[in-house]
C-alpha cells in the first residue's frame, strides 16, 4: 500500500487511469482510478472523495482530448453534423456524473477492503 498524499495519489492514479485508456474501456478505467487514488493514500486521511476528484479530473482530461482529437467521419456524415452548445455541455455534464459516481464507488470499495490496516 502507498503512503502518499492526497494530490500524489490523484496524480498517480490519473497517470495509470490515462494509460489504461487506451487499452480497456473508460468506466472500468474510472472506476479503477478512483480506487488506485483512494488505495494509494495514507490510511488515516483515506476517503471515497479522493477516488471521486481523480476520476473526475481524468475524465474532464479524456474529454479535451476527445474534442482535440475528434473521431473520423464520412463528409456528408461531417455536413449534417453542426456544432450545438447544448449537447456539448449536457454531455460535459453527464461524462463528469458518470465519472465522478464510479470514482466514488472504486474509492469506497477501498475505504472499506483496506479500513483495518493501520
Amino acid at each position: 500500500m502507498g503512503d502518499y498524499e492526497s494530490g500524489s495519489a490523484i496524480f498517480l492514479s490519473i497517470l495509470a487511469g490515462f494509460v489504461m485508456l487506451f487499452f480497456i474501456d473508460g468506466l472500468f478505467v474510472y472506476t479503477f482510478t478512483g480506487f488506485l487514488a483512494a488505495y494509494l493514500t495514507r490510511p488515516d486521511r483515506r476517503s471515497a472523495g479522493e477516488g471521486g476528484t481523480a476520476s473526475l479530473i481524468l475524465a474532464i482530461l479524456s474529454f479535451a482530448s476527445g474534442m482535440i482529437f475528434g473521431p473520423e467521419m464520412p463528409g456528408r456524415i461531417a455536413e449534417i453534423v453542426g456544432p450545438d452548445v447544448f449537447t456539448l455541455s449536457v454531455g460535459f455534464l453527464i461524462v463528469c456524473a458518470i465519472s465522478l459516481i464510479l470514482g466514488s464507488i472504486g474509492g469506497y470499495i477501498a475505504v472499506k477492503a483496506f479500513r483495518n490496516e493501520v
